[in-house]
């Protein structure tokens, strides 16, 4: 081997060492941008909970026994649930499925089953003579979205603390 021979060698000892740099660094890179996209996602996720919670606070409202002019109940409840089975729905796309199931869990519990109680609040089932009344069903859906805008909030804690 002349000099020439051991130059290229070390040349490409040196290119490859910066491959395997570069690798590591474009890996590294991957992996935070895949938990900065979770972390967003689930952000979106529990800014939708709170959507649901501030809606169900108006459905409190609709429960007043006094009656307001003017108000037609069957429509405020009826958009009402369409509010919240869009934001349901809208957690359901942007989380993961792993994440989603743990809130499928909590939202069909043995107390209430959430969606399908939202579903009777946009067929106008849940209402008693064109009035809405807060019952036990409501208090546990309202308890269940709750419980679910914490379990959100701790991912969004721990995929935070992934990012550091």
């Amino acid at each position: 081997m002349n000099w020439w021979d051991y130059v290229l060698i070390t040349i490409s000892a040196i290119c490859t060492f910066f491959s395997i740099i570069g690798a590591y660094k474009s890996n590294v890179y991957y992996k935070k941008s895949k938990h900065l996209t979770i972390y967003a996602k689930t952000n979106i996720a529990y800014i939708e909970s709170q959507k649901i919670i501030a809606t169900l606070t108006e459905m409190l409202k609709l429960g007043n026994i006094k009656r307001k002019r003017g108000v037609n109940y069957v429509k405020e409840v009826s958009r009402n649930g369409e509010s919240i089975k869009t934001s349901i729905n809208k957690i359901r796309e942007n989380l993961l499925v792993e994440d989603f199931n743990e809130i499928k869990v909590l939202l069909n519990g043995q107390q209430v089953k959430v969606e399908e109680y939202i579903d009777t609040f946009i067929t106008g089932a849940v209402l008693i003579d064109e009035k809405f009344v807060i019952d036990d069903n409501f208090n546990n859906c309202q308890q269940a979205f709750c419980d679910m805008q914490l379990l959100l909030k701790k991912k969004l804690e721990n995929i935070g603390e992934k990012l550091k």
